[in-house]
């Protein structure tokens, strides 16, 4: 499976789109009470309700017999006794709030500390007012923003559930596109289609989910008979050349007598060379086919004996010696000897086999050593094989991993140049582990060019 990248990008994304879903919910009911509002007041000016036209009447009723004690007094005990409320008629203007006795035009009903008060106009002057006690009065700005506030907030956790709702089945949708795009082929939304009254879920969410769903389950398929394509197309590409090669070497044994002895084995020798370099390319392209389709068996290995081992396996007597550098964890501490890494053991051992093939192959004295070192630090570890040939062409350093680029071969007379896709294969080996591949040439005390380090960063996990 390929390592995963995108875990805490997708748990942001997940964050985000719950926050916006309660945003826009709680913006679209502040919208509708405040157009509710303005809608309400449109049509219903002030003056038009029932309350308003009462008051008013008081107001005319009371202001034409002001002059008249015992008329005014008599028509506020007709009202006390028809509606059973608690009237008082208050001759001093005084008893209004402040900003009410300046009012100068036809007043409506003023609450102040739970009385309601309808000011009796002359003449546009205050003079009095008709005083109604009441239980309850109107609702002052403390209760109007503890009201507010409740149901904001009731408001708040209905749409929050909301929005959890509608969001959750994305995650669902988000964590199963993660997981495929991590080389999990088998991971799905889990989202029935068809169980639409069992979840409140969207047609178009489903929709999604199924779409996805399908297209996985084709790609699945498509991966699984291409590997099987693979294996079949080893076995049979690699049987014939086995077969090849045995002939020759039989073949080889019998030409001793010939005249032409000398010459047929040079001509064999150079078709053995020509079938290693067919078997070479032929296990990069399948190599790199496998690193392309996510098949990346991760494990744990102790990284400095797994090293040595891989290195004593690739000593061949037509290579120049392999020599393991170690001093940058050393003086890291002793701690450092004992450092894990998590790899396909297999694709990892095939891209360092090919980094010291490439540094044989371009160059490097056969008397000197293949240095392979290794480094680390918080976030990765690198493993660098250096060479001592003449070093990278400068027009070629930003190619170097290109599938077929290789190098001058006036740089390195006499030898093969190699089949262009090993180094290839170490970027995508490299990035189907989540790291990546580097080349430098390496400069030494003069300023001048006396090889190249090529490599290839693995991040440390856990």
């Amino acid at each position: 499976m390929r390592p995963g990248r995108c875990g805490p990008r997708r748990r942001g994304w997940s964050a985000r789109l719950k926050t916006r879903l309660l945003l826009w919910f709680l913006a679209a009911i502040v919208l509708a009470f405040a157009v509710s509002s303005i809608t309400l007041g449109l049509t219903r000016p002030e003056g038009e309700g029932a309350t308003q036209v009462v008051a008013r009447r008081v107001q005319l009723r009371l202001a034409k017999e002001w002059g008249d004690t015992a008329a005014c007094d008599r028509y506020v005990r007709e009202l006390r006794d028809a509606t059973g409320l608690d009237f008082k008629l208050e001759r001093d203007p005084q008893v209004l709030p402040r900003r009410s006795r300046r009012h100068r035009g036809p007043a409506g009903m003023v609450f102040d500390d739970g009385v309601a008060y309808v000011p009796i106009v002359r003449e546009g002057e205050i003079v009095g007012a008709l005083a109604l006690r009441s239980s309850t009065g109107a609702p002052g700005p403390l209760r109007l923003v503890l009201g507010l506030l409740a149901g904001g907030l009731v408001l708040s956790a209905v749409a929050r559930k909301v929005a959890k709702r509608i969001s959750r089945p994305l995650e669902q949708v988000a964590q199963a596109a993660e997981r495929f795009g991590n080389g999990e082929l088998s991971a799905r939304t889990g989202l029935d289609p068809e169980a639409r009254s069992s979840e409140h879920i969207a047609d178009e969410v489903r929709e999604v989910a199924y779409t996805f769903d399908e297209m996985a389950e084709r790609i699945e398929r498509v991966v699984r008979d291409q590997r099987e394509l693979l294996g079949a197309i080893s076995h049979e590409l690699r049987s014939p050349l086995g077969r090849a090669r045995v002939g020759l070497e039989l073949v080889a044994g019998d030409v001793s007598v010939s005249p032409y002895a000398r010459e047929t084995r040079e001509l064999l020798k150079g078709i053995d060379r020509e079938l290693s370099e067919v078997d070479l390319i032929l296990g990069d392209l399948l190599a790199a086919a496998r690193a392309g389709l996510s098949d990346v068996r991760l494990e744990r290995v102790a990284l400095l004996p797994w090293l040595r081992g891989r290195l004593a396996a690739l000593s061949r007597p037509d290579l120049p010696p392999l020599e393991l550098d170690a001093g940058a964890l050393d003086a890291a501490g002793a701690e450092a000897s004992e450092l894990t890494l998590a790899c396909d053991q297999a694709l990892l051992g095939r891209a360092l086999s090919n980094l010291v093939n490439n540094a044989a192959l371009h160059g490097h004295d056969a008397s000197a050593p293949i240095t392979v070192a290794v480094e680390r630090d918080a976030a990765e570890v690198r493993l660098l094989v250096r060479d001592r040939g003449p070093g990278i062409a400068t027009e070629l350093l930003p190619r170097v991993f290109e599938p077929f680029v290789k190098g001058d071969k006036a740089r390195t007379p006499g030898k093969a140049g190699g089949s262009g896709l090993g180094l290839a294969l170490v970027l995508r080996i490299a990035e189907a582990h989540g790291g990546r591949a580097f080349a430098e040439n390496h400069v030494d005390a003069q300023g001048a060019v006396d090889g190249a380090v090529v490599g290839l960063a693995l991040p440390l996990r856990a």
